[in-house]
Formats: C-alpha cells, sequence, structure tokens
C-alpha cells in the first residue's frame, strides 16, 4: 500500500503543479445564477476528472500488480469489471450532465438505466439481507433484493448530489466515508487513492477553484455504494442502522426536501433553496455552515460508536435531525 499512496502523491502534485494549464484544456465551468449560486467567478467543474485520473492509475497498479496490498484480489473477475466499467460509465453520464445540464428527469431515467445494468451484470452487487444490532434475527429481501438494492443506489445517488451545495462540504463528508472504510479494512488501498486526490480537492475548492460537479459526484456515490455492499456481503462490516447514520444527514435532507415539494407542487428533484446548508447560510456564514454541518456529521457518527443501546440512539437521532431543522425554519421565519 505504501508504493500507491507515494505514486498517489507524487501524481496530486503534478496535477497541482500543472493546474491551470490542465485546465485551460477543461472548458466545463459552473457560472453563478442569481438564484442557488453567486460565485463570482466561472468554477471548473474539475473534481470527478481528478477523482477519475486517480481511479485509473489504481486500476493500472492493481493490474499490474504494482501494489504491495490488493484489496480487488477478493473479487471476480466480472466483479471488478463491473467496478471498473461502473466508475467510467458513472463519471462519463456525469461528465456529459457537467456540460449539457440534463433536465432532472433524464438524469433520473439514465441513472436508473446505469444503476440497474450494473446490478444485473454483478449478482453480488446486491443487498440480499438487512441485519440490525438491535435484531436477533436479519431481515431477508429474497425477490425484494434487486429492486431494494437498486433503489438504496439511486436514493444515495440523489442524496449526496443535493448534499453538495457549498464549499468542503461533500469533500469532508467523503473522507469521513473512507476513513471509515480504512479503519474496517473495507477496500481500504481504494479508500486511500480516494482520499488522497479529495485533498487536493479540498485546497483548490477551498480557493474556489473547481467544484465536483456531477461527474465527481456520480462517481463518488457509485463507489461508496458499491463498497458499502461489497462488504457486507463478504465480511458483515456494517449494521443496516450503522449505514443509515453514516449517510445519515444527505438522506434525510432529500427525504424532507422530496416531502416539501411535494407538497408545493413542485418536481421532488427541481433544485431550491431549502436544503439544510441553505437554510443554516440564512443565519450563519459559508464557514460556520460547513463547520457546523460536519461536526454534526462526525459527532452523530461517534455516538453511534459509544452508546449501547442502538435503537434508542436511533429514535433519538432522528429526533434530533427534526429538532435542528424546525428550528432553522423559525429562524428564516424571523429573519423574513
Amino acid at each position: 500500500m505504501i508504493n500507491l499512496i507515494i505514486i498517489s502523491i507524487f501524481l496530486n502534485l503534478l496535477i497541482l503543479i500543472f493546474f491551470n494549464k490542465i485546465t485551460n484544456y477543461f472548458k466545463i465551468t459552473d457560472t453563478a445564477d442569481g438564484k442557488r449560486k453567486f460565485q463570482k467567478h466561472p468554477v471548473y467543474l474539475f473534481g470527478g476528472t481528478i477523482l477519475f485520473i486517480n481511479l485509473i492509475l489504481f486500476f493500472i497498479l492493481n493490474l499490474f500488480n504494482i501494489q504491495d496490498y490488493n484489496s480487488l484480489s477478493l473479487l471476480s473477475t466480472r466483479e471488478i469489471i463491473s467496478l471498473i466499467f461502473g466508475s467510467i460509465f458513472f463519471y462519463i453520464f456525469g461528465l456529459y450532465d457537467d456540460k449539457y445540464k440534463l433536465s432532472p428527469n433524464q438524469k433520473l431515467t439514465i441513472s436508473l438505466i446505469l444503476v440497474t445494468c450494473f446490478v444485473l451484470i454483478d449478482n453480488k452487487l446486491i443487498i440480499e439481507e438487512l441485519e440490525f444490532s438491535f435484531l436477533s434475527n436479519v431481515v431477508v429481501l429474497k425477490t425484494f433484493s434487486h429492486f431494494f438494492t437498486i433503489l438504496a443506489i439511486l436514493l444515495f445517488v440523489n442524496a449526496l448530489n443535493m448534499f453538495d451545495g457549498i464549499n468542503l462540504q461533500t469533500g469532508f463528508y467523503c473522507i469521513v466515508i473512507f476513513s471509515i472504510f480504512i479503519l474496517k479494512n473495507c477496500f481500504p488501498d481504494l479508500s486511500i487513492n480516494l482520499i488522497i486526490p479529495i485533498l487536493l480537492y479540498l485546497y483548490l475548492n477551498f480557493k474556489n477553484k473547481i467544484y465536483f460537479g456531477e461527474s465527481g459526484i456520480q462517481l463518488l456515490a457509485f463507489l461508496i455504494s458499491y463498497i458499502f455492499i461489497k462488504s457486507n456481503n463478504y465480511n458483515s462490516n456494517f449494521y443496516a442502522e450503522e449505514i443509515f447514520i453514516i449517510m445519515g444527514i444527505p438522506g434525510l435532507d432529500m427525504f424532507r426536501l422530496f416531502i416539501v415539494r411535494l407538497i408545493s407542487g413542485h418536481h421532488p428533484f427541481k433544485p431550491d433553496t431549502n436544503h439544510i446548508h441553505h437554510l443554516m447560510l440564512r443565519y450563519f456564514s459559508k464557514n460556520t455552515s460547513f463547520l457546523l454541518i460536519f461536526i454534526y456529521i462526525i459527532s452523530t457518527i461517534l455516538l453511534y460508536y459509544t452508546i449501547d443501546n442502538k435503537f434508542l440512539y436511533l429514535i433519538g437521532y432522528l429526533f434530533f435531525y427534526i429538532v435542528v431543522i424546525t428550528s432553522l425554519y423559525k429562524i428564516k421565519k424571523r429573519k423574513n
């Protein structure tokens, strides 16, 4: 794994050194619209491409056995092909969306087709059962497993997309997830290979030079979903409620927004300014909003691992989210 870290650091230093020259040829940018985006200058949607370059390096190192540790050796050829082509297709789909701005219905349809294809190709990329720490028996999904898997991946893709709203937020959140994967020995080499370019991304994102873009979000959502499912199918590393807590803030915020939009008669995937970070930005600065959300995520995840009664904690977690959102709405009304 040392070889991977050294080569990955060297690659990302090269990207940083030649960043201006590289982006001169990369014409996909995000511009202000006066409604949800207020950046002063166009920002390159280059974060996904940085991740993809590092991912290609990872696959090459594994192909030629240059690494001293290879978590992909646990996978069959079919599974590896699914991982490689899944990464490629989700990146290309996201990049196309970055450039041509697909409608919500178009994005949902293409995402559904891609997820369904890779779930059908890889018969081990399926959630067959749910194990809760507070239940004596596992919940076996049986014939419902394919539908549940496709739905779960689609929901996380959309949740991560909606969560990606202010600088640093999604990058730090993904580092938390990949750090948990490393601590639990779930594809640790792949996780390290993604953390290093995310650190580069965070530096450039802090300077407001790049965003992840759809290419980055689609790629990250696919890879995180892949690792969660594979890790559980091979080693049962995660309880169902544990995954819920780790993905809780983006997931709950997505469900809340879906309900609010449907009640208001709007499309559930139509962008608005009611996300948790938007509500915080009405009262706090961008940096403070990011810091509060990050502390919220870290503290709730750490509490999960320290509290014995997971069921009561799950109830408390949901209750606390409702309290936070209700409080933010009240602040919003007072300020208006």
